[in-house]
């Protein structure tokens, strides 16, 4: 057929004809073919403009400009057709008609557009994608930022951040996985929080993943200087990696798995460094570390990291064999303040004391009110070390409903579990206990007696005088500066001629210095309060 009637037959009303005519165009040459054919882009038969769109998308650049020329003047509604084959040509000549069709009302043909404009990955096409972006039919919106991704413009990055917050988890990925995509280390922290935070598995993988895509390009050349073998370079590696910020939590997390203890350590100090909640599922395992160093570092960044599983999972280090990891875990603890005390409650009954007394003692440096009750049980522990420090504890917190069975201890066959009753019993100052307190000022424990007669003096029972000053002259130094300390803080206006003589020079007194110095401080009080008067 001559190519005149091979043309003409493109306006034969027989759709058959039509649909010939295009297999026989696309044998001929491209740029003439392609001339005839953009035509058929307005045909009224849905599949013959598709046909037409694909052979068109055959030719490539033949058909650029016949395409978009055969465009500017279309007129009524767009098929899908059209944007697709702009996006195949890569017609950057037809972002303009693209823009004048953003408000299609079809949803799969704005997809269309934004895909198309993705293809072309012009600048000129980041406009009309952000506004795409802001679509309300989500699957528009994911189109627009895939696209918005592939083309890594970075006007983008703060209209792709504001998307992290749609209630549509597929448009929150979409979102992440352009951000990554893109590499602008300033969505680290976004990406981040939502690595730890959002709700669905599937964006907060997608967040990670472009997190590590984002740390991959901004600090590749700081991971080079980790593996130097100069541990000073690799620390200044490792602080430089800090001053990056979130984007460096992927690398660094990467570095847990590291065969060098050294680097597992200082990569887990970093990461503490950054308090990132989503640092904490990867610190966890090396809890667990062969290596105490490694162990060491991992409790003390959990106890910068604000967040209850951190709590959590230092909870489980109290057990560690290595005393200086378990003690450091209890510290951490101590760190996290308030979140750490139902992860100290979830081991008062472990098998081992220790760990029983290190979850006592974090609880009283808390001075958590709530927990008086649950120490108590403490007191009647088979280990002493478990009663001393429950002891310590329930005096720290102070609460006045443990004076019972802190009096109660005072009968313990322990010296240092009655001494730790006393002193506990003196921080609460509760009256109940001063006269069972005096029947302890001869106890055989010169720690007990000392800590006995420190209590008398801050509970304030003027009964306790007489046996203050009896104490002062007694063999043990340490008593002696206990009865002038109590005497002092019950104000006992009757020691003055005692201690005056204390305080006198050799050879007229012989008493030690110390109780010396003491004696002059407790003499100053004491007149001090007489001259008042």
């Amino acid at each position: 057929m001559p190519r005149t009637e091979l043309i003409a037959s493109l306006r034969e009303p027989d759709p058959n004809v039509r649909r010939a005519a295009i297999e026989r165009l696309k044998m001929l040459d491209a740029q003439l073919a392609a001339g005839a054919l953009v035509f058929l882009l307005a045909d009224p038969e849905p599949d013959i403009r598709t046909r037409s769109a694909a052979v068109l998308a055959s030719f490539g650049t033949a058909a650029k400009e016949p395409v978009v020329r055969f465009l500017e003047n279309w007129e009524g509604p767009l098929d899908i057709c059209i944007p697709e084959l702009l996006g195949k040509l890569g017609a950057a000549e037809g972002i303009n008609f693209l823009l004048k069709h953003l408000n299609e009302e079809e949803p799969l043909i704005r997809v269309a557009i934004a895909q198309a404009l993705g293809k072309i990955g012009t600048e000129g096409a980041v406009p009309g994608l952000l506004e795409l972006l802001r679509d309300t039919v989500p699957a528009v919106q994911i189109a627009a930022a895939e696209a918005l991704g592939t083309i890594g413009s970075a006007q983008s990055v703060n209209p792709l951040l504001d998307e992290l917050n749609d209630d549509n988890p597929a448009v929150r990925i979409s979102a992440a996985r352009a951000l990554g995509r893109i590499g602008d280390k300033s969505a680290a922290n976004i990406l981040a929080r939502l690595v730890s935070e959002d709700p669905s598995p599937e964006v907060r993988a997608t967040a990670e993943r472009a997190l590590q895509e984002i740390s991959d390009r901004s600090v590749q050349f700081l991971l080079q200087s980790l593996t130097a073998d100069s541990p000073t370079e690799r620390s200044e590696a490792l602080n430089r990696l800090l001053a990056t910020g979130h984007a460096a939590i992927p690398p660094l997390i990467r570095l847990l798995g590291s065969a060098d203890p050294h680097i597992r350590s200082l990569a887990a100090e970093v990461l503490g460094m950054m308090g990132e909640p989503a640092a904490i599922d990867a610190l966890s395992p090396l809890i667990n570390d062969r290596e105490g160093i490694v162990r060491l570092a991992v409790v003390r960044a959990l106890g910068k990291i604000r967040h209850i599983r951190a709590a959590e999972k230092l909870s489980q280090a109290l057990s560690d064999n290595d005393p200086k990891v378990a003690g450091m875990a209890a510290n951490s603890l101590t760190m996290l303040g308030e979140l750490a005390v139902e992860p100290a409650f979830s081991v008062l009954n472990h098998h081992s004391p220790e760990v029983r007394a290190r979850a006592i003692d974090i609880l009283g440096r808390l001075r958590d009110q709530g927990a008086y009750e649950r120490l108590l049980n403490g007191l009647t522990d088979g280990s002493s070390w478990v009663r001393i420090v429950s002891a310590q504890a329930l005096g720290e917190i102070g609460a006045h409903q443990a004076v019972p069975a802190l009096i109660r201890s005072l009968d313990d066959q322990n010296r240092i579990v009655r001494a730790m009753a006393a002193e506990a019993l003196g921080k609460i100052s509760d009256y109940r206990a001063s006269i069972r307190l005096l029947e302890l000022v001869e106890d055989e424990s010169d720690l007990v007696r000392a800590n006995v007669l420190r209590a008398l003096g801050k509970i304030g029972n003027p009964a306790a005088v007489p046996f203050l000053l009896k104490a002062v002259d007694a063999p043990e130094t340490e008593v002696r500066l206990a009865a002038i300390e109590g005497l002092a803080q019950l104000r006992a206006k009757a020691a003055v001629p005692r201690l005056r003589a204390l305080a006198r020079p050799w050879p007229w007194s012989r008493a030690p210095k110390i109780v010396k110095v003491a004696a002059r401080w407790a003499l100053a009080i004491l007149l001090e309060e007489r001259n008042r008067d």
